[in-house]
């Protein structure tokens, strides 16, 4: 039998308040720290066509994004509650330790299955 060297087993998530098995990690980062991520286009009419689009610094933030998130999928019976904050901590086949905060959670039952649930972080 083949082995392959993509196998995640071993892979543990820790979060406050958090017990279930983990089924499944997504974790992505996107590119967040351009220049026009801070910036909203106030182009107008007037402008000709090839003209330099016109910017301006946001004028409300809601928080700091760094363009990192890590989804989980898991079986247990809690359900991480929004907006909790603490240190997440992947160990195993991802290594991370950062603080993060649950930006969406949700739980499903179904009839002839375990409770699962899933739930996203938006990582400092």
């Amino acid at each position: 039998m083949a082995v392959t060297p993509h196998d995640s087993s071993g892979t543990s998530v820790t979060f406050p308040g958090f017990t279930g098995s983990v089924t499944n990690i997504v974790y992505s980062q996107s590119e967040n720290a351009t220049i026009n991520s801070d910036r909203i286009d106030i182009s107008h009419l007037a402008q000709t066509t090839g003209e330099t689009m016109r910017m301006a610094l946001r004028p409300l933030r809601s928080f700091t994004d760094t363009g990192k998130t890590l989804t989980i999928d898991y079986i247990g019976s809690g359900i991480l509650a929004g907006g909790s904050t603490g240190t997440l901590v992947i160990s195993g086949g991802l290594a991370i330790s950062a603080v993060a905060t649950v930006a969406s959670s949700s739980v499903t039952l179904a009839v002839n299955d375990v409770i699962r649930g899933t739930a996203e972080f938006r990582i400092a």
